[in-house]
């Protein structure tokens, strides 16, 4: 007897088409290939795809092969970045959405684990939506993270930030081998760039608030690191990844017992 299937991937189309019968949610899960510090690895989008697989077999849902690149363009300096324009994202985001539509699927859900994607996920769904009856959702895997739940797992200090958590710890817990802890040094975070205050990687102080400035990775931490990622282990890997697991879980759910039948959106 076959054993059930909820990777598209690993079906037949006959098997496929089974499946799409049954009007599930189908995953599509996101990340990007790019530096997180020199002691983890270039490829995040690892996370997604693993998280992916574990809310698929917990609810039923369907998911198709992770999408490995995103736009990466503030990383791009950093060997091992793989960055595409965001005219190529929102080309290969909106081809995928449709060749599922033609065949029926009205539920998708966006794992996306990079936050450069969001907003070409953004453009192509509200796209979609204007012209089809389906419900597309999308989350940012991170903000996935809730206070409560970061400060169970983290405490007091929240050590989030590119190159820090919650990155760190699940590298740690899914590829402890690749991790490379051995090659952290003590990194330099800038404050100030030209005669403005830095707030973030994308954002800097213009008294109480802030603005939008188009800089580079590079000019924030030569590193590549703007969390703490030095409290990182396996076993708090494996804290946030249960949690992710359990909010993604319901997030489809919450998709599936969706009736598209219905007026309205």
């Amino acid at each position: 007897m076959p054993t059930t299937k909820n990777a598209i991937h690993h079906m037949t189309w006959r098997e496929a088409e089974e499946a799409y019968k049954k009007d599930p949610v189908v995953i599509l899960p996101m990340g990007s290939m790019e530096e997180h510090g020199p002691h983890s690895l270039t490829g995040d989008y690892l996370a997604a795809e693993e998280l992916a697989k574990r809310v698929a077999e917990n609810t039923g849902a369907l998911y198709l092969p992770t999408v490995p690149f995103g736009n990466s363009d503030y990383f791009r300096s950093y060997p091992g970045t793989i960055s595409l324009s965001q005219e190529t994202v929102i080309r290969l985001i909106d081809d995928i959405f449709r060749s599922l539509l033609e065949h029926g699927i009205t539920k998708i859900v966006v794992f996306n684990g990079h936050a450069g994607n969001g907003p070409a996920v953004d453009q192509v769904a509200r796209k979609i939506n204007r012209e089809n009856r389906i419900m597309i959702v999308s989350v940012d895997l991170w903000q996935g993270i809730d206070p409560k739940a970061k400060k169970a797992i983290y405490g007091e200090k929240d050590p989030s930030g590119h190159g820090g958590e919650p990155l760190t710890s699940l590298m740690h817990y899914l590829y402890p081998e690749d991790m490379r802890t051995d090659l952290l040094p003590e990194w330099k975070e800038e404050t100030t760039w030209r005669n403005f205050e830095i707030k973030n990687f994308k954002q800097v102080h213009v008294g109480d608030a802030a603005a939008n400035v188009f800089f580079n990775m590079e000019d924030v931490s030569k590193e590549g690191i703007a969390g703490d990622p030095t409290g990182a282990s396996p076993e708090r890997g494996k804290q946030i990844m249960d949690h992710l697991t359990s909010f993604g879980s319901e997030l489809v759910e919450k998709v599936a017992a969706s009736d598209m039948t219905l007026g309205g959106r």
